[in-house]
């Protein structure tokens, strides 16, 4: 009886709210409320609606490749080509553009050419049994190494074919906003979140992620097709990296032979925070899309306080490798 009662005890006090309180995302989130209303009330600056429709702007291609690094990580893989990818599809719309190629077929090609990439990338990772870490660096530097060779080290503008005038759709893109506070590239990178999370709540694939990433074998076992899901994931997480190189393309309106660089990291550091864990298994858009604005936030409120950007890029880092350490501590207590 005193069993029974105790188990009831435990069960009335495990509410949606208490359940709640537990996970990452809701802890990550209040560290940017507080971090917010901090550099909102402390600084003249960091309030004004230029700074905040940047702020968001600074975080939405970041979110965006973070959401496909959700998707990966998941399933224990990671992938450290995406900027390179985004780059890419980037720099190959600008030059369709510039030999007057229409704007629905530059499009096109951009997202047919990532896809491939991201496809390439499951193939070697699963049929050649590279870690997703080498093959992604290697792919990453052959990646870069085409985009470089097409543009032959030089930057391409988004012009319209024989003018100075900028291609409309993307200058929209990095300039329009949505009833005059919420810009074109958050509305995107909410779209892509909340498409993910549907997803992976709602879709067998998604279900099938987190299988996979609890183990190969156990997946196989529970009838999983492995090989057509590593080969889905990474193609659709090249999808998504279309949708970046667009957005790059909106807000720096330039092929460029970086461009994308330093981004896998941040995207990285971005879904860890956010509670995914390294060793697979585990992760939500959610805690992703919050970890993005952690970032993004520190770095913004960094600047509007008048830190050192290279005092930052050390938060950053130590930020990363606390979030990672948390994780490992929690692989280690359900281990």
């Amino acid at each position: 009886m005193f069993n029974k009662t105790a188990a009831l005890g435990k069960n009335a006090k495990s509410t949606p709210l208490s359940r709640m309180t537990k996970r990452s995302e809701f802890t990550i989130g209040l560290v940017v409320i507080a971090l917010f209303l901090v550099a909102y009330f402390a600084t003249p600056s960091f309030g004004t609606k230029y700074n905040l429709m940047n702020l968001s702007k600074q975080g939405a291609i970041v979110g965006v490749l973070a959401v496909a690094q959700t998707l990966i990580i998941i399933t224990g893989g990671i992938d450290i080509s995406g900027g390179a990818i985004a780059g890419l599809g980037c720099m190959t719309m600008a030059l369709m553009v510039r030999a007057g190629f229409s704007i629905p077929v530059c499009i096109l090609v951009n997202f047919v050419i990532c896809i491939v990439c991201g496809f390439v990338n499951g193939v070697i990772i699963f049929d050649l049994k590279v870690p997703a870490m080498i093959t992604t660096l290697g792919t990453s530097t052959i990646y870069r190494a085409i985009l470089k060779l097409a543009c032959g080290g030089n930057s391409v503008t988004f012009f319209k074919p024989g003018t100075q005038e900028y291609v409309d759709i993307f200058y929209k893109i990095g300039n329009l906003d949505i009833a005059g506070f919420l810009p074109v590239l958050c509305a995107v990178w909410l779209v892509v979140s909340v498409i993910a999370w549907l997803v992976l709540r709602y879709t067998t694939f998604g279900r099938d992620l987190f299988v996979i990433g609890s183990g190969i074998e156990v997946a196989r076992l529970s009838g999983i097709k492995v090989r057509k899901t590593f080969y889905m994931v990474y193609s659709v997480a090249g999808l998504i990296y279309g949708i970046a190189a667009m957005m790059f393309a909106g807000r720096i309106l330039r092929g460029a032979t970086n461009t994308g660089e330093g981004y896998d990291m941040n995207a990285i550091a971005a879904t860890v925070i956010g509670g995914a864990s390294l060793a697979g298994g585990r992760g939500a858009v959610t805690g992703t899309f919050v970890g993005a604005l952690l970032m993004v936030v520190i770095e913004n409120a960094g600047k509007a306080f008048l830190i050192n950007d290279y005092i930052l890029e050390m938060l950053t880092g130590i930020l990363i490798i606390f979030a990672v350490a948390m994780d490992m501590v929690k692989s280690r207590k359900k281990g």
